[in-house]
């Protein structure tokens, strides 16, 4: 979320169906790490593919009765096949999200449609580590494609419109194949049809739906309908029409940029050492809820002091200036999230997964220091000098508590 986008934010919603939690909301962590206030309204959408829609669908019902102005919904997948089976090779993993709001919008949702069907084609237990999956022709077409289709053309005969109307058909595909065939029977042309992305990222769950909008709305233009379709254990459709704000305000961050930045792992075993990483545990005691409430504003929301005798932004928050010694007009003030690097060090002793490990010191812009692993590059591109973002990222595991802290990345 750009700093000037987040006033007014009173809703955030977070859908997944592997969110790194059984019983801690996700989406008020989120909030915390993108310093909105503790007003703001949370919620988490789990239990299946169909999670990102119907979080829109309740934003939107949120919306639309005035309880809220502006809501954010992010959605996001790291899902586990079978390993060696056709879903460890097709699944991706990903994060997308949109905004829901009244004003300056680049699309319109014109009106939505859902229908639920209790069909047993993928589906993961509270006990099991990969997705299951019964993969057939039947399961293809009983399942994802009649609930398409049967969602597609309530969705066009509801709102009165007709293939041919619509610029683009935006359907996530579970193996590269099947959207087509959801396309075509309800009228779609090829050129009509939205990449599903499947070769570049591959099936990305509950982040699909909105990474392919965002792919869609980088090439449309005022006027035209999309139509939004979304699967798992039943359909969502929903029709939308872009604006003419799409000129003032084009996509930021667009798909095509991150494909275009992306890196390959050098072998299986990297991959698979980077997928584990996470999930080791680090020896220690656990972290009390004291020492965390305490810590939050420095470490999740980004919190640093500014001296108002002498304007030193410094980091981790402190009670006497580095610079001039004053200690009496010492303000915590939110540090920027952009910055530059300072200076590094290519670490081969530290163990990460993928050595060596980039440790920088990064001047954040209207000042500011901070000390932070640098991910998501080679670590002979780095130069002193260098933009970056930072960006809140999962580390190793404690004895029974996920850990998140910040790092810094190229800024694209």
């Amino acid at each position: 979320i750009e700093e000037q986008d987040k006033a007014g934010i009173d809703g955030l919603y977070f859908a997944s169906t592997s969110a790194p939690f059984w019983q801690r909301s996700s989406a008020s962590l989120m909030v915390a790490a993108c310093d909105l206030a503790a007003e703001c309204e949370s919620a988490d959408f789990s239990g299946g593919l169909r999670s990102a829609t119907s979080a829109l669908r309740a934003g939107v019902d949120a919306l639309k009765s005035g309880r809220l102005s502006r809501v954010v919904i992010a959605a996001g997948d790291v899902r586990d096949g079978q390993p060696e089976g056709n879903e460890e090779e097709w699944f991706g993993d990903a994060g997308s999200a949109i905004m829901l709001g009244r004003e300056g919008v680049i699309a319109e949702i014109i009106g939505a449609v859902s229908r639920s069907d209790d069909f047993l084609d993928e589906w993961r237990r509270d006990t099991d580590s990969f997705i299951q999956t019964q993969s057939s022709r039947f399961s293809t077409e009983r399942g994802y494609q009649a609930n398409l289709v049967a969602v597609g053309q309530a969705v066009l005969k509801k709102y009165g419109v007709q293939a041919p109307e619509c610029a683009k058909i935006i359907v996530p595909s579970p193996d590269g194949r099947a959207h087509i065939n959801v396309a075509k029977k309800l009228g779609f042309q090829d050129a009509q049809i939205q990449n599903p992305l499947f070769q570049e990222v591959g099936a990305c769950g509950s982040a699909a739906p909105f990474l392919l909008l965002a792919a869609a709305l980088e090439t449309a233009k005022p006027g035209d309908q999309l139509l939004l379709l979304s699967y798992g254990e039943g359909a969502d459709g929903v029709l939308l029409r872009v604006t003419k704000e799409i000129k003032k305000r084009p996509v930021s961050r667009a798909v095509s940029d991150h494909l275009s930045e992306k890196r390959l792992y050098p072998s299986y075993q990297i991959y698979k050492k980077m997928r584990t990483y996470c999930a080791e545990n680090e020896d220690g005691a656990d972290l009390s809820n004291v020492f965390l409430a305490k810590e939050e504003k420095q470490n999740m929301r980004l919190y640093g002091t500014q001296c108002l005798h002498c304007g030193t932004r410094q980091y981790p928050i402190a009670r006497v200036c580095i610079s001039c010694k004053n200690h009496d007009s010492l303000q915590e003030i939110a540090l920027e999230r952009t910055g530059s690097v300072f200076t590094f060090t290519r670490d081969h002793l530290y163990g990460a997964a993928d050595s060596p490990t980039i440790m920088s010191v990064v001047d954040v812009e209207q000042g500011g220091r901070l000390y932070l692993q640098m991910t998501d590059v080679d670590p002979e591109d780095v130069r002193i000098g260098d933009p970056v973002v930072l960006t809140l990222r999962r580390r190793k595991e404690g004895p029974s508590m996920h850990h998140y802290y910040w790092k810094c990345r190229p800024a694209r």
